[in-house]
């Protein structure tokens, strides 16, 4: 094997066994992080940070860490490099989230997402292959910054979707994994920072959708577009044009969707949207362990009874 080869892999093994070692001490700094939130651990001038095995670049000389909508609850270590190398660790303790279920009645002209056929059945499923293979991010340097840019303007105040089972004229399930704005049809839909376009389709569920690449593991989704302005392999700046704001695919009328994946994880757009500053913040932990400042508001929880059909965006 070529020995920068085995370097990597010796490193890698290395930050596995970090982040996998025994439970921390109650003295160890930690943040109380709901399912499909963020952690952010400021002060201490990060070049990088490390979650589930992985080492990743800091944003702004700040480690966030996003926390999937289904991470098992209790304590996850994590690890912090600053500047000049030296290693820190801590925890985030992931409490359950609340999630809708939600009753979705498909107009006559939609039918055909709840009754589906053979064909369109292995549309969406080679389309989920395509966009699995994505999801991850390219890695790299980040080009973005909290907060990110908003998908339209003005953005009204986003459904509390994000994370529900849905089921759709009573027979048909599956995981919303992103949120929905209610923006108008024909209002321009935005970069939420820079990056690459690695894919610009229409979709089977999604309609006209686009996945940007932002570096450092970030990806984000706008779906349902009435028309796309760009295409795959193009780059785009923060608040540059993307679409046009439709009703295409899977849906009861025109609205924005937008979805986030960090380093693979589903995680609520609503947390990154908002300041950096509301996020729960890596510290010493007392007693009474607090609760995140951005906990969701109260919601009907979802019974997952059972695997929804599909993961939508």
């Amino acid at each position: 094997m070529h020995p920068k080869k085995i370097d990597v892999l010796v490193a890698s093994v290395a930050l596995a066994c970090v982040l996998a070692a025994p439970a921390l001490g109650a003295a160890a700094p930690g943040a109380s992080v709901p399912q499909g939130g963020v952690a952010r651990w400021a002060g201490l001038a990060a070049k990088e940070c490390g979650i589930y095995g992985k080492r990743y670049a800091a944003v702004d000389a700040i480690c966030y860490y996003p926390i999937d909508l289904a991470t098992s609850l209790g304590r996850h270590q994590i690890a912090l490099w600053d500047q000049d190398g030296k290693q820190h660790l801590g925890f985030v303790q992931v409490e359950e989230g609340i999630f809708l279920e939600e009753d979705i009645e498909l107009p006559p002209d939609r039918l055909r997402y709840v009754d589906i056929s053979p064909a369109d059945s292995a549309r969406a499923a080679k389309e989920a292959a395509e966009t699995a293979k994505i999801l991850g991010g390219q890695g790299g340097v980040a080009q973005f910054s909290f907060p990110l840019g908003p998908p339209a303007h003005p953005l009204p105040q986003g459904a509390e979707d994000f994370g529900s089972v849905r089921t759709f004229n009573g027979k048909y399930s599956s995981l919303h994994t992103g949120r929905d704005y209610p923006v108008a049809e024909g209002t321009p839909a935005k970069a939420v920072a820079d990056g690459t376009v690695v894919l610009a389709a229409d979709q089977f569920f999604s309609g006209n959708s686009l996945y940007v690449d932002h570096g450092g593991g970030f990806v984000s989704m706008i779906f349902h577009l009435s028309s796309l302005a760009v295409k795959t392999g193009d780059t785009v700046k923060r608040g540059d044009t993307l679409g046009v704001v439709g009703s295409t695919g899977r849906t009861t009328g025109p609205h924005v969707h937008l979805g986030l994946r960090w380093l693979g994880k589903r995680i609520d757009p609503g947390f990154l949207l908002a300041s950096p500053d509301l996020l729960p913040a890596v510290g010493p932990m007392t007693a009474a362990k607090p609760k995140a400042a951005t906990q969701a508001p109260a919601k009907k929880k979802s019974k997952r009874t059972g695997k929804p059909a599909e993961d939508e965006g």
